[in-house]
């Protein structure tokens, strides 16, 4: 009976457990690959990463509590899809129902957790992209307009995880029958499943304008185009993901729990991850900047530079100071030569000139002689 529990419904317990347990290890990879990008690399951490730290910690504890319920999600799963005669077999039906009641609470809390793992994907884009557009006004008002309607999204999807069917004791049993199969369910799946979903949809495309507008106005090739939107729009993902959410909730007519909480375990993982992911674009231009651009050792004063250490190496003090701001260089001042007999010789356009200039000591007076 066992192997029958674990496989009824659409998800296999082994499917569940196994896409989820990796997913979650590939995220714990990736986000730990990001903080040792950011903070050996980069040397630097921002909002999206503590946004990101702040997610992946609810993850795992949210990851937890749903491993430890698993076993009885199933079998609850079961006992409400049953379609054979009479009640499904159980050892002992009293203790089953205590078990469910404390899965439901588990659950709830499990869920929770998750659903905000998943909308710290959300704000860990929205504080990246926040760096992207400082100089435009309107999209600052369009950004914050996208943040408090996502802030909000998130209060209503963690109360409906509690609110929707709000029966968690033995005393509410039949309500909680009512909720999941009965009268309450057309309720229950409109306002605890769809409508936080189609919210955190809507959330997602109000999201996805932002990159959208800054890949149509940066002037880039079509490839890089093409490359910067793949990096950017990462949120397409939620919404194919939030879009099965919505489309299998409901299955031969009753509430599928393990299709619920799949398909809020699984975005957030893959969610994660893709965040995790954009780390090797900031490793990428900590690199570039790191690299030293070539320069052309004449307009520079490389060459200065050089000279000037090796004769400071020698013990000269001809040269006092370099301005390293623009590259020029102040002298100190230069002792007047003496200069005797020094006749030069130029030989302009076809005549000779011959100046001869005799300098006796530092107030001598010069000399011209035309060469006639």
């Amino acid at each position: 009976m066992a192997g029958t529990i674990e496989h009824k419904g659409r998800i296999s317990k082994d499917v569940y457990l196994g896409t989820s347990g990796a997913f979650l290890a590939i995220c714990i990879i990736a986000c730990s690959v990001r903080f040792y990008v950011r903070i050996v690399h980069v040397r630097q951490l921002g909002w999206d990463d503590d946004i990101l730290l702040f997610g992946l910690c609810c993850l795992i504890s949210g990851v937890a509590l749903l491993f430890v319920i698993v076993d009885t999600m199933y079998e609850s799963d079961a006992f409400v899809f049953w379609e054979g005669p009479g009640m499904p077999p159980t050892d002992d039906l009293g203790k089953f129902i205590d078990k469910t009641f404390w899965y439901r609470r588990v659950s709830a809390a499990g869920l929770t957790l998750c659903w905000l793992s998943m909308c710290c994907v959300k704000f860990s884009f929205l504080a990246f992209f926040k760096r992207l557009i400082r100089q435009m006004p309107v999209m600052i008002r369009y950004w914050c307009f996208t943040v408090i309607y996502n802030a909000i999204v998130t209060l209503y999807g963690t109360a409906c995880h509690w609110a929707a069917c709000p029966y968690f004791t033995v005393d509410d049993a039949l309500k909680l029958v009512e909720c999941v199969a009965g009268d309450s369910l057309q309720l229950t799946i409109a306002w605890g499943a769809i409508a936080p979903m189609a919210l955190d949809l809507a959330g997602d495309l109000f999201i996805l304008v932002i990159p959208c507008i800054l890949i149509y106005q940066i002037r880039v090739r079509l490839s890089q185009k093409i490359a910067l939107s793949l990096t950017l729009c990462l949120t397409i993902v939620m919404v194919i993901l939030t879009i099965f959410r919505i489309t299998g909730l409901k299955y031969k007519g009753k509430l599928d729990t393990i299709w619920e909480t799949y398909f809020v375990l699984l975005p957030a993982e893959i969610g994660l991850t893709l965040v995790a992911a954009s780390a090797f674009r900031a490793l990428y231009v900590s690199k570039s900047k790191n690299r030293k651009p070539a320069h052309d050792t004449i307009t520079t004063f490389h060459w200065f530079a050089r000279a000037k250490s090796r004769l400071r190496h020698n013990g000269s003090a001809a040269f006092e100071d370099i301005d390293k701001g623009n590259g020029q260089f102040i002298l100190q001042e230069i002792p007047r030569g003496t200069i005797t007999g020094v006749q030069t010789f130029i030989d302009k356009n076809g005549k000779n000139n011959v100046t001869l200039s005799t300098v006796h000591s530092a107030d001598t007076t010069v000399y011209n002689h035309d060469g006639q």
